[in-house]
């Protein structure tokens, strides 16, 4: 089984799910997947979630970043086509990782019997994922439920038109690396040719990079605009960190304009 949050690399928290699952089965074989995400990010969680859940389709993914804990939000488990299983909080976390690999069936959990109202991640999803993990039936935890209530996070389409694009920001990761809501076809659809010289504009940013495909194509301090190993259109600073250069934050836009490649 997999484990994403958003509870940072070192933490108790973390150590609390891992206890969980081994009091649950000590020969369970857990990945961690991601415990970087932002504090709160629940967007880029999904994001992250969906792609690198992609690497294991058979898995119990547990899945935790929930500033809704101790609210109204439900917490769900999911069985996937592919045989694989989603377990967390209903707030759009699991959405995209559902649609990817195809929901069958959702059952609500019911709600944490301690007095720690906050940390349903080992109270209520981290048993859940264990049981499934361990070859229980997704009915014994929880009532069925419409798979269309599965929230799913609103992502904006890229605006692409010949010469330009304009995406949201999904977030960076720790090297300042800035992801965007495009994709390889977008930037073709742009125009977007290797070694073409463009301009970044998007909220108290005014920049040029050039279109790369790794980080050395800009010389050190210089940014790119690349495709980055998830398929993803992303910012970078070689050497450096572009988010913190260019002040961006998750959810603002950024436009990349150039000369559009001629076409035969």
């Amino acid at each position: 089984m997999t484990l994403l949050t958003d509870f940072g690399p070192h933490s108790e928290h973390v150590g609390a799910l891992h206890a969980v699952l081994v009091a649950a089965n000590p020969r369970l074989i857990r990945v961690d997947l991601a415990h970087d995400i932002p504090a709160g990010d629940v967007r880029f969680g999904a994001v992250v979630l969906a792609r690198l859940s992609a690497h294991l389709p058979r898995a119990v993914h547990l899945a935790v970043v929930d500033p809704g804990v101790g609210l109204a939000r439900r917490g769900i488990a999911i069985r996937l086509a592919g045989g694989g299983a989603l377990v967390g909080p209903d707030n759009g976390l699991l959405g995209l990782a559902a649609r990817a690999h195809g929901p069958l069936e959702v059952v609500v959990l019911p709600s944490t019997t301690t007095d720690a109202a906050t940390f349903d991640g080992r109270d209520v999803f981290a048993p859940a994922a264990a049981h499934l993990a361990t070859g229980g039936d997704l009915r014994d935890l929880g009532a069925p439920v419409d798979l269309q209530g599965i929230h799913v996070p609103e992502i904006a389409p890229a605006n692409v038109r010949r010469g330009v694009l304009r995406a949201e920001i999904l977030g960076c990761d720790r090297f300042g690396n800035i992801q965007l809501a495009a994709s390889a076809e977008d930037a073709a659809m742009a125009g977007l040719a290797i070694g073409q010289a463009v301009a970044l504009t998007g909220p108290g940013t005014d920049a040029r990079a050039r279109v790369g495909r790794t980080f050395a194509d800009v010389a050190v301090g210089g940014l790119l605009v690349y495709v980055d190993s998830h398929g993803h259109l992303a910012v970078a600073e070689n050497r450096g960190d572009a988010a913190r250069r260019l002040g961006t934050r998750a959810g603002e836009s950024l436009t990349i304009a150039g000369t559009p490649t001629p076409t035969s």
